[in-house]
């Protein structure tokens, strides 16, 4: 085979001549594992983000030619035509970001077994589970991709009212929460729905408990998964010149890698909170994957001197 095949080989499939570690090389915490196992998968997380964004380029299409009509120069802009044009474009978002779903749910699984440091044939494995899940990944991603306009049609309807009554604020702040619970939660669904058999019902009902219960957590996790284009967003702000090649190439570091170096992030904290709070519910299911066993002693295990 040529070098570009059994390069495209290892992108694809994976390397499945990984050695062995004894369990006294294993990681003692999820921050170790999470740096163990990116030190052996970066290469083939280029990958699976190839694969994973061609679902996601009418979003990113979508999103690039309303970004390219908002500063033309031509445009002008006005209170009514903002309010149609957000309208416009977050109507079109939502069929871009619906069929997503399945493809979500393909690369959750393979991220969720490399974040467990477990081997996953990344074709194969992709496939058997966007067609294993995408009945219940397709209603989540219509849920997510209505979700903005949801949340601006709200913003727009009760910031109206409320600017007659006070009373409005409350449906309008319970608009933004559960906007703000969803996305948070949404983290945790699709490692939820590639790892147990639930119900639609209770797979939403395990994701929200399980962000609620280390709320702080996800917040924290969300951010970090955020800090590209908060960075972009700073440097276009205070250095307006430098705004095309910005976002050029924040655009190419996530056609190339981003986004599956966050959902690595959020595979390693997901995986955490199901072990811990669901795993150990389950009779036989293990808990603290890939990790050193609490109760390994090194010492135990150390060669006994020779005698004279």
């Amino acid at each position: 085979m040529s070098f570009f095949g059994n390069l495209m080989n290892n992108y694809y499939y994976g390397k499945a001549g990984k050695g062995d570690y004894t369990v006294s090389d294993m990681p003692q915490n999820r921050i170790q594992l999470f740096g163990a196992v990116f030190k052996v998968r970066w290469g083939s997380m280029f990958g699976v983000n190839l694969l994973y964004m061609i679902f996601w380029l009418p979003t990113f299409v979508w999103g690039l030619m309303h970004v390219s009509l908002l500063f033309s120069a031509d445009t002008v802009l006005t209170a009514e035509n903002i309010s149609s044009y957000f309208t416009t474009f977050l109507l079109g978002l939502v069929p871009c970001i619906a069929i997503t779903g399945p493809f979500t749910a393909g690369a959750t699984f393979v991220l969720r077994n490399w974040a467990r440091d477990q081997h996953s044939f990344v074709w194969s494995d992709f496939w058997d589970a966007v067609k294993a899940n995408w009945k219940q990944a397709l209603p989540v991603s219509i849920i997510s991709g209505l979700m903005p306009l949801v949340v601006y049609v709200g913003w727009v309807f009760y910031g109206q009212l409320a600017a007659q009554s006070f009373f409005y604020l409350i449906p309008l702040c319970l608009v933004v929460l559960v906007f703000v619970v969803w996305k948070l939660s949404e983290m945790i669904i699709y490692t939820l729905m590639v790892t147990y058999e639930l119900s639609f019902i209770n797979l939403i009902r395990n994701a929200v408990l399980l962000t609620m219960a280390k709320l702080p957590l996800a917040i924290g996790i969300k951010l970090l998964t955020w800090i590209v284009p908060a960075l972009t967003f700073a440097v276009c702000w205070f250095f307006p010149d430098t705004q095309l090649y910005a976002l050029l190439i924040v655009s190419l570091l996530y056609l190339v890698y981003v986004p599956i170096f966050n959902r690595l992030i959020i595979a390693s904290y997901s995986n955490a909170l199901c072990e811990k709070y669901l795993n150990i519910k389950i009779e036989g299911a293990e808990t603290n994957i890939g990790l050193r066993p609490e109760d390994w002693d090194d010492t135990e295990y150390l060669p006994e001197d020779d005698e004279d």
